[in-house]
């Protein structure tokens, strides 16, 4: 039985802790949830807990159901589907099969974070409940900052060396 990569363990992990988050956030938020924040953090819809919880656990489920499908797929895609630069000299160096298996382990990594940016979400929502403020707490314009700078790091740790055309 082959090894997971790490990049399949952090989807995975990242993935159930997500789902995780959502079901203890139904022990904690009260019967009204803020379901939308402002640009200034500020609730300006509300919900019941029940539809809260129920639609972050979709979106949670969904998002990890469409990163694992399309992760999963990536060996099959038609070479003539992918988008990439030079494709040409990839093709002609015999590298589309590592090409896929970069893009289905780019697929992960970032399905990886967007489970935690719904973790930060699922938990800010809960403290700004149980703050009685009604706000996105200080510490999720901190996790989504970061989260917006490592996703910007990716990408361009993706077009400026992973993805850079092979030697001729």
């Amino acid at each position: 039985m082959r090894r997971p990569t790490p990049a399949v363990m952090t989807f995975t992990i990242t993935t159930a802790l997500a789902l995780i988050a959502v079901a203890v956030s139904a022990t904690l938020l009260p019967e009204r949830v803020p379901t939308h924040f402002g640009a200034n953090g500020a609730a300006d819809d509300w919900g019941t807990r029940t539809s809260a919880v129920a639609f972050q656990a979709a979106i949670t489920a969904g998002l990890a159901a469409l990163f694992a499908v399309l992760a999963w797929q990536m060996p099959k895609v038609p070479w003539e589907w992918i988008n990439l630069p030079g494709k040409q000299r990839w093709a002609e160096a015999g590298l589309q099969g590592e090409v896929r298996r970069r893009l289905r382990t780019d697929l992960l990594w970032m399905g990886s974070a967007m489970a935690l940016l719904n973790i930060a979400l699922t938990f800010s929502t809960v403290d700004a409940t149980r703050g009685g403020t009604d706000r996105l707490p200080w510490w999720f314009f901190l996790a989504f900052g970061a989260w917006l700078v490592a996703m910007a790091g990716y990408v361009a740790f993706m077009v400026l060396r992973r993805y850079r055309l092979p030697e001729r």
